[in-house]
């Protein structure tokens, strides 16, 4: 078999051992890099499933090739420098909650701005049957105004789950269809630096490795039709969830913003819900811009 001088195995969290072995088998050396504060593999077999509680396919999580070679590979190299985020503001959550403040952060050259930073957009719609129509008319009407506005920004959604997902998707497509600067703006980035950059509507589990110059982000959830908000929140109730919501909120390079119908006064999660709690916090620093230390959190 042909012996590499050098394998690479990057974002390392989502590639399982087993579809890693053959290569490092026949590799003289090896370098793995990849981040494990983000998703590890996960497995989308959908499911057949009547229970609306279940906002997301059944994700079964695996081991990862980082998370042996964490136990097994010396030296290890902890990358600091965050380049991503243009403007502080971006990436000082997920510093604070998820990375210890251990990330190097670029001074940003100017304040927050409609153009920069993090911004809250409270929205009254209600949660039923896995979608929330208001808050998906909410977003639609944004991503529009947002691609007739800045036509030269690239631009992604990303919602809390699957269902959401397709409707709020089918609503641009229909709004593509009728208006030229919608269609214009989805064509242009298309092609725009080999469709990198392209226009994208997903769920939440979908989105590692993406980067966009301005991500919408949209909770989905809220108070049923007769006014009651159960704390069901599907994939970040799980396990993972933190690793999600740290995946979520590092996806901009220059602007998040982030559309809730969950009423903040009704919103108590368990305190061994980490997942539910860190989308609080998120949902108050978006609001105040603040950090602070609203609570204590096991990082386990």
């Amino acid at each position: 078999a042909e012996i590499f001088d050098l394998v690479i195995i990057d974002e390392a969290s989502q590639m399982t051992p087993e579809n890693s072995i053959s290569a490092l088998m026949r590799a003289r050396s090896a370098l793995i890099s990849g981040d494990t504060n983000q998703l590890p593999p996960t497995n989308f077999w959908r499911i057949a499933s009547t229970d609306e509680d279940e906002d997301e396919d059944v994700a079964t999580t695996e081991e990862s090739i980082l998370e042996i070679a964490n136990a097994s590979f010396n030296p290890k190299h902890r990358l600091q420098w965050h380049y991503r985020s243009k403007h502080e503001e971006l990436i000082a959550f997920s510093n604070h909650y998820v990375y210890d403040s251990d990330l190097v952060i670029f001074p940003s050259p100017s304040e927050a701005s409609d153009t920069l930073g993090v911004s809250l957009v409270p929205v009254n719609g209600t949660f039923q049957r896995r979608i929330n129509p208001a808050e998906a008319q909410v977003m639609a009407q944004h991503i529009v105004r947002f691609m007739k506005e800045h036509p030269t920004r690239s631009l992604g959604v990303v919602v809390m789950n699957q269902p959401q997902s397709e409707h709020l998707e089918a609503m641009i497509a229909r709004e593509a269809d009728g208006d030229r600067d919608v269609s214009d703006y989805i064509e242009r980035w298309d092609s725009e630096q080999e469709g990198l950059q392209r226009f994208f509507v997903k769920n939440l589990e979908n989105v590692q490795g993406d980067e966009r110059d301005v991500i919408f982000i949209g909770t989905v959830y809220g108070r049923d039709p007769q006014g009651k908000f159960a704390h069901s929140f599907g994939p970040i109730n799980r396990a993972q969830g933190i690793r999600r919501l740290n995946v979520l909120f590092s996806r901009a390079k220059e602007q998040m913003v982030t559309f809730t119908s969950i009423p903040m006064e009704m919103f108590q999660p368990n305190e061994t819900n980490q997942g539910a709690t860190l989308l609080k916090f998120w949902l108050q620093y978006c609001a105040t811009k603040k950090l602070g230390e609203v609570g204590a959190r096991d990082r386990g």
